[in-house]
């Protein structure tokens, strides 16, 4: 077997050695160096990109600050469209439905009671009040309706029957007996009529969020 032989002189073998730890040395320098640019360059690409995005969202919250300044005016004619719907939804709901107080009337009425006269009035509907005043609190007074009856039967029974009836009535709230006793009008002789004269007090009994009826418009292509 060949023997290798170092010729380096025994002097100058640490040296050797001690050299090539400065190059491991400066190899580890380097690829630290090599790590912190390669991190700084990536580093440095991420916030470009960053930089671009933020650009991008601040040209598009521009573009949409643009566009809701142009529908400004849509808002306000939307506000105020809300505004007539409520006005007029509050005048719908506060009218007193005559129809069917009068509907109902026809169904309590006993068979043995005929009317002579019949006067109805209806209660306004409640005031709209203003934006101020609805803020506040305040309430719109409620007005009452009317309702006189005159009419004959053939016994006081009758007639008390007759109001019991009327005040199942959900319109009616106070029912007052005027007179009761002689027949009004004309009636048959070889009967015995009794007649009498009453008044109710009628209100309105629609909720106050009734909903306006939907309308069908039929919309023509130009």
């Amino acid at each position: 077997m060949v023997r290798r032989i170092n010729l380096v002189p025994q002097e100058q073998r640490k040296r050797t050695e001690a050299d090539l730890g400065m190059l491991i040395l400066a190899a580890i320098g380097i690829l630290v160096v090599g790590g912190v640019v390669l991190s700084y360059l990536s580093f440095s690409n991420t916030l470009v990109n960053n930089e671009d995005d933020l650009a991008d969202m601040q040209a598009q919250n521009a573009q949409l600050q643009t566009q809701i300044a142009a529908l400004a005016p849509y808002q306000e004619l939307d506000q105020r469209r809300a505004t007539v719907e409520q006005l007029v939804t509050t005048v719908y709901a506060g009218r007193t439905l005559v129809s069917e107080v009068l509907g109902d009337l026809s169904l309590v009425i006993p068979e043995n009671v005929w009317l002579g006269t019949l006067n109805a009035t209806a209660p306004s509907p409640p005031p709209v009040l203003s934006e101020d005043a609805a803020g506040q609190g305040s309430a719109a007074a409620e007005t009452e309706g009317s309702l006189a009856l005159v009419g004959n039967t053939y016994s006081f029974e009758d007639v008390a029957r007759f109001l019991v009836r009327l005040e199942q009535i959900p319109a009616v709230s106070t029912v007052s007996l005027g007179s009761a006793g002689q027949a009004t009008g004309a009636v048959d002789p070889a009967k015995k009529v009794r007649g009498f004269t009453l008044q109710t007090v009628i209100r309105n009994t629609q909720a106050p969020d009734t909903q306006l009826p939907v309308s069908q418009v039929e919309v023509e292509a130009r």
